[in-house]
């Protein structure tokens, strides 16, 4: 019950469903006209997906999921692929931590699956007889009673009939998850994005932040990288003599270009955990410039001294864009930028913000002191050809490049013994707290992305323990993360809109959708299905409701109709 109490606050938290048709005015109509009632259901958390798969396919993204099937099955299954897919998106907005929570959450819930296309019949029986056992001479079904006497191959001995058996089995999923080929998750991430930038999700000049980040396994993943790192024990109090452990890390690494301004990614890249950080990071740049196209452009990159090479610092400045970068300790260009602070120019600031609440609420003032240092012809590295023995011609002309030393700001002042920062950078030092602010900023792609994205959708939990299961996870999970992110821009657009009066076709339920499902009841006629009140359902069968709201009130049936448009006025 935890487990689907909190897929429920997860879902409503990143959304706010759509293979089947809506049809409100249709269903209202048979209703009041005495119809059965084909399929009923209490609506629960199915309703949040509704306009989320609208917005899917208003902007052509069900498409794109489409072209993910491998169609490396010798025998066609019954079941679509994109059903396949649109569950598993489930799964990792739901926040479910272990894949097999799916078979109860999602695959068991009636409402969820008829929205993927499933009917009754497939999410009640499923949709082979697979994993059946055969029936037994007290289970003969009876004309009279419903067809629910098939028995689980588990339940054989006490012969109870399964409730609830799904349209697919799990491992169903997992073999079409993992069978996504690399090539295909790049090319829908790439086309994602660039249809993101095409409609104006991202602003027109980007400053863009660059970093990689540890996706680890356990040692029996199959196709796994491992690599061996020191790593300091925590042991608070042998201080200055602890000696660092090495320490074997199993797993995969992302390279990710993330706008901490629309909190969109711009590019993706995926390799085993002991790839350097520095190895696909020109690639992974390039292909955010593509993805962007012309509708935006990165203008300044943030990167960590990981990222520190001189050929890539080149390029960048070839392609036009600013980087920030901190100098390692060891370099000479460091050492160069604090011997020549005297001759810089200094800057500082100070802001005032508030620590505590309620009587413990306090001023606290915050300081920066910056020094710009202009022209060092000390990082030799800085060019076409990076470091090498050419640094060591006589005809060799190092290529100027800027710092901005840090002597204090709040992580200094709580840190005295840290290394003083030096930040290089090929912009102007006009403005030095630009540079100093420009990577600042490169920490919310940590906290922003890469800690939202392991501790709250769980993208270190693939459905399967190999590469292409963590490949696959990888992609749809950073995938899913920049949709809905995108999802709720577009419904705030919508809303405003929607004040000034302009009508936004599917957005005509969405205050309905908004409300509280608690209330509300769910009704599937073959591939059309509508969303009611509890008491309008009633009052459009032919009951009377005395307080449809809570209070005294009369509702009658032509109101309901002429409500959803079934009825002219």
């Amino acid at each position: 019950m935890e487990t689907r109490y909190q897929a429920s606050q997860n879902i409503a938290d990143r959304l706010t469903w759509h293979t089947a048709n809506r049809d409100q005015a249709g269903i209202a109509a048979n209703l009041a006209a005495g119809e059965d009632i084909p399929e009923v259901y209490g609506l629960g958390e199915a309703g949040l997906f509704d306009e989320f798969f609208c917005f899917l396919a208003t902007f052509g993204f069900d498409k794109l999921l489409e072209k993910l099937d491998p169609k490396d099955k010798k025998r066609k299954s019954k079941v679509p692929f994109i059903g396949v897919i649109y569950i598993y998106l489930m799964r990792i907005i739901a926040g479910l931590q272990f894949f097999w929570h799916i078979d109860p959450v999602i695959l068991h819930s009636q409402p969820l699956m008829r929205l993927v296309g499933f009917n009754g019949r497939d999410v009640r029986d499923g949709t082979c007889s697979r994993g059946v056992g055969k029936k037994s001479d007290d289970s003969v079904p009876n004309p009279e009673e419903p067809e629910q006497t098939f028995v689980n191959a588990a339940d054989t001995n006490s012969k109870q009939p399964t409730t609830i058996r799904g349209p697919v089995c799990p491992d169903f999923i997992v073999g079409c998850v993992c069978a996504i080929l690399g090539k295909a998750l790049e090319k829908l991430f790439n086309q994602t994005i660039a249809v993101l930038a095409e409609h104006r999700f991202f602003p027109k000049k980007v400053h863009a932040l660059l970093d990689a980040s540890e996706i680890e396994s356990t040692e029996k993943c199959l196709g796994c990288g491992k690599v061996s790192k020191e790593k300091v024990p925590e042991l608070r109090l042998r201080k200055g003599r602890i000696r660092k452990v090495v320490e074997t890390v199993f797993g995969f690494k992302i390279w990710v270009v993330w706008d901490p301004n629309s909190r969109l990614p711009l590019a993706l890249r995926f390799a085993t955990i002991e790839v350097p950080d520095i190895h696909l990071a020109q690639e992974v740049i390039q292909q955010a410039i593509d993805n962007l196209g012309n509708h935006a452009a990165i203008v300044s990159i943030a990167i960590d001294r990981g990222f520190m090479d001189g050929k890539l610092l080149w390029w960048l400045t070839s392609r036009g864009i600013t980087f920030f970068i901190p100098a390692k300790a060891n370099m000479d260009v460091y050492q160069d930028a604090l011997s020549l602070i005297p001759a810089g120019v200094p800057v500082s600031r100070e802001r005032i913000r508030t620590s505590g609440a309620g009587k413990n609420k306090i001023a606290v003032t915050d300081s920066w002191q910056l020094v710009a240092v202009e022209g060092l012809t000390s990082a030799g590295f800085y060019g076409p050809l990076g470091s090498g023995s050419h640094q060591h011609n006589n005809d060799f002309r190092p290529n100027p490049i800027n710092a901005v030393v840090v002597l204090s700001d709040p992580f200094k002042k709580n840190n005295p013994n840290s290394d003083t920062m030096v930040i290089l950078t090929n912009g102007s030092l006009e403005k030095p707290f630009d540079v100093y602010d420009g990577y600042d900023a490169r920490s919310e792609i940590e906290n922003g992305l890469f800690r939202e994205a392991k501790q709250a959708w769980f993208i270190e939990r693939p459905p399967q323990n190999t590469r292409n299961g963590f490949q696959a996870h990888v992609y749809l999970t950073l995938l899913l993360m920049a949709l809905t992110t995108a999802f709720r821009v577009w419904m705030e657009q919508q809303e405003k809109l929607e004040r000034k009066g302009h009508d936004t076709g599917m957005r005509k339920f969405r205050e309905q959708v908004r409300e509280e499902n608690g209330n509300k009841l769910i009704i599937f006629d073959q591939d059309r299905y509508a969303i009611f009140d509890a008491y309008e359902v009633f009052i459009l069968c032919g009951r009377n409701v005395r307080m449809p709201k809570g209070v005294p009130e009369i509702i009658t049936k032509d109101d309901i109709l002429r409500k959803y448009g079934a009825i002219l006025e």
